[in-house]
């Protein structure tokens, strides 16, 4: 198991961010308890939404509901990049696969699965761990035939809920999660979405208000493939799709999106993780839908 950073409040930072140039950064960030060198409120790098999101999910912190993986403790702090502070109020939606590469809202959609060919017989529950081959979402859905922007509308199949939830921010623009390690289909390396609303109303969910960022996190690469040979994970038998042939991670800036993360035991990967993010937004604007497609090189066209 490959080493990761030592987590720690004061050194939080996300992987790949600048030095800072000026005292007004500097002094925020030792404001809130944060490295004092971190271009924290640097404007977060803008991800696509995906085909899997659905609104009005529960606004809950503990978003498990028994679902099979490595235990994770997110914590994702959300700053205001005009002021470079905590923004408050503000709903942080999350969702992302279980460890075998299925959404809920979407699991009959899985070639592999419950009415698939080839799938288990009915009845098999789609919650459960599920049998070695299920494939996950299927590619078609993935990405757009011209391989440009994000992929078209999708529309759920089933009520599931399991690895979903919203939080708001506290004066201190912090959400925690209680989740499990995502997994990966095909084309896509591990990672977890989440949007940025506010001006929304809270009850039981969050309705409406204003989308002022749509995100990714991903993971240190090592220790994303390290887990993804521990139970449950290493049941899903696919090719595990890295972060260099991640076509969301190489063309919309994953790098600048990966968490810091902590092994709450080195010797044991099954006794959890923590990590965090940082997530600095502007709350006033619509922030441009976020494209896929490289330029000349290899490199994104902007």
């Amino acid at each position: 198991m490959p080493r990761t950073s030592t987590f720690s409040r004061r050194r939080f930072v996300t992987t790949g961010l600048a030095v800072a140039t000026t005292v007004k950064l500097q002094r925020a960030a030792q404001a809130l308890g944060l490295a004092p060198t971190a271009e924290v409120c640097r404007l977060t790098t803008e991800q696509e939404v995906g085909p899997y999101y659905v609104p009005d999910e529960l606004l809950r912190s503990d978003i498990v509901e028994g679902k099979p993986g490595v235990p994770l403790s997110l914590r994702i702090v959300v700053l205001d990049s005009r002021t470079c502070k905590p923004l408050p109020d503000a709903a942080v939606d999350l969702w992302h696969c279980d460890a075998l590469g299925l959404y809920s809202g979407f699991t009959k959609q899985n070639p592999m699965g419950p009415g698939g060919p080839g799938g288990p017989p009915p009845g098999f529950d789609p919650q459960g761990p599920g049998p070695p081959d299920r494939m996950g979402p299927p590619p078609d859905r993935m990405e757009r035939p011209d391989g440009m922007g994000p992929p078209g509308e999708n529309h759920p199949t089933d009520k599931l809920t399991f690895l979903r939830g919203i939080q708001l921010t506290g004066d201190t623009g912090t959400v925690e999660f209680r989740t499990v390690f995502p997994g990966v289909y095909m084309g896509r390396t591990n990672h977890i979405h989440f949007k940025v609303r506010v001006g929304g109303q809270a009850g039981k969910s969050y309705q409406a208000g204003h989308a002022s960022h749509v995100g990714q996190i991903f993971f240190p690469e090592g220790l994303a493939a390290a887990l993804m040979a521990q139970e449950p994970y290493r049941r899903h038998q696919i090719h595990r799709t890295t972060q260099a042939e991640d076509q969301v991670f190489g063309d919309q800036h994953g790098e600048l999106s990966i968490a810091r993360v902590e092994q709450l035991n080195a010797q044991d990967p099954a006794a959890g993780l923590r990590a965090e993010l940082i997530a600095a937004v502007d709350p006033t604007v619509t922030p441009a839908p976020a494209r896929r497609g490289r330029g000349p090189g290899g490199r994104p066209p902007y």
